[in-house]
């Protein structure tokens, strides 16, 4: 072998060594960075319903309904439901907190928010729903029906006096509890819904007064009800667009209706969409009203009478769920009755999508950290869902050890309000005891109103018994000092 042979010989011997020198070098050095580097974990969600308080489905009034299994009826996020003046205040100045305390207190326990309207006009052989000691006072009003119903002017200023007692007491009471998701804009027209189309005898609502006259019972909730949301009826002429100027949401009733009332007219085809032209058109605000306020629907009839009586096709409670979905309703008035086997699905299916659906998508953090140390959370939140909370919910984390004890815990101080449809990150930072033992920790997470309240159900699997989530794991260090 020539010298020239044997240097090249031993240049390529060495080359090799060296190459392997630095390829296992870098392989140590990866798996160092794995162990003791950034942690990304993807968290598993759930493709089913899921049922939170403030949306979804609604159960309907006093009883209907409570005998349904789940199988007839979705659970319920919100129980709705609506009571005539001469209830709420059977003799001047006694009002009936007991009523409201005892369905607050109740649906509570069903994991339910509250939903109220207030109503003083029924139908014409009903009887007069407004209390008789207020008649008694000498208040404007027209008796129809031969005389059986009383209807008062919404202008007469004992009236509109009174009105402003009642709502005054219920929202003194009622308006910073969080148990009460909504409130109706009501107290106008039959039912609370802005018309008198069902008394004859009547001149039609909108003729007989002015903008400016019912605008005053929308100020009237407003200054009753400051701090709970309030949902005006899109039916409401004008005053609709001047609701949602001074900060309401907005409803529909008879949502679902393709020929109900008529085969040439319907409010899905015809009123609707003229409404909301209206309303866009008055104020911009309303094409995002829903980003700071519910909206709501009321079906028309009830989804068993789509069936038997109206027909409907499966295309067309589809193009219903759809449209809801497309103005971001966050609950369905469904009136207690059970859902046709023929639309179930469609409803299911709509509900993975109706009101807030959160799902943590990932977290990222140190893989290892030293005791007396933070540790920092970045977490992925993704709304699924079209709507906000509307009420403040946080997210929460704590940091366990083997046997569930809390060694540290933190708060994303950002409220759920603002974690409107898409991707939220989430940042915390957990302080670590000087004192912590060095071992395997876990991260868990919890989305509620505060740390004693119960947390809101995730889209996700590694729900624990409390309702926390366990999302990750991180290895700590004993500190060196």
């Amino acid at each position: 072998m020539t010298k020239n042979k044997q240097v090249q010989r031993a240049v390529r011997w060495s080359c090799s060594w060296l190459y392997l020198l630095v390829f296992v070098s870098l392989v140590a050095s990866k798996v160092y960075a794995d162990e003791g580097g950034e942690k990304v974990t993807p968290i598993t969600a759930l493709n089913t319903l899921i049922t939170n308080p403030g949306i979804g489905v609604e159960t309907f009034h006093d009883g209907w309904g409570t005998d349904l299994t789940l199988e007839q009826y979705p659970a319920s996020g919100i129980g709705y439901y609506r009571y005539y003046w001469s209830e709420l205040e059977p003799s001047e100045g006694e009002y009936n907190f007991a009523l409201i305390d005892r369905l607050l207190e109740n649906n509570t326990k069903q994991s339910r928010r509250v939903a109220l309207r207030f109503m003083a006009l029924d139908e014409p052989s009903s009887g007069t729903k407004i209390p008789q000691w207020l008649i008694d006072k000498g208040i404007a009003g027209q008796w129809v029906e031969n005389g059986k119903t009383f209807v008062a002017d919404l202008d007469d200023p004992t009236y509109l006096s009174y009105v402003e007692k009642l709502l005054r007491a219920f929202g003194q009471r009622y308006d910073d509890d969080l148990r009460l998701a909504q409130i109706d804009i009501g107290m106008v027209g039959s039912w609370g819904e802005w018309h008198n189309s069902n008394f004859p005898d009547l001149e039609p609502l909108h003729s007989r007064y002015s903008d400016q006259q019912l605008n005053k019972f929308v100020d009237l909730y407003f200054s009753a009800f400051p701090n709970t949301a309030k949902l005006m009826l899109i039916g409401g002429g004008s005053s609709l667009s001047y609701a949602i100027e001074k900060g309401a949401g907005w409803r529909a009733d008879c949502w679902g209706d393709w020929h109900h009332f008529s085969p040439t007219w319907s409010h899905m085809g015809d009123d609707y969409p003229y409404r909301i032209q209206q309303a866009k058109a008055q104020t911009p605000l309303f094409d995002t009203a829903w980003q700071r306020e519910p909206v709501s629907f009321e079906v028309c009839g009830n989804m068993r009478g789509w069936w038997t009586t109206q027909h409907y096709t499966r295309e067309q409670v589809a193009a219903s769920l759809d449209w809801a979905i497309s103005h971001h309703a966050s609950s369905l008035n469904l009136k207690s009755t059970p859902i046709p086997e023929q639309y179930r699905d469609l409803l299911d299916k709509a509900l993975l999508k109706i009101g807030y659906r959160f799902r943590v998508d990932s977290i990222r953090h140190s893989a290892r950290v030293l005791a007396g140390h933070h540790l920092s959370l970045t977490t992925h939140i993704v709304n699924d869902g079209v709507a906000p909370t509307y009420q403040p919910s946080y997210a929460y984390y704590r940091l366990v050890n083997s046997s569930g004890k809390v060694v540290s815990i933190g708060k994303d101080r950002t409220s759920s309000e603002t974690w409107l449809p898409g991707l939220y990150q989430s940042t915390v930072n957990l302080s670590l005891p000087m004192a912590l033992k060095a071992g395997r920790y876990y991260v868990e997470i919890a989305v509620s109103e505060s740390l004693d309240s119960k947390p809101v159900n995730l889209a996700n699997t590694g729900k624990l018994a409390d309702g926390w989530y366990r999302l990750s794991d991180v290895i700590v260090k004993e500190s060196q000092q």
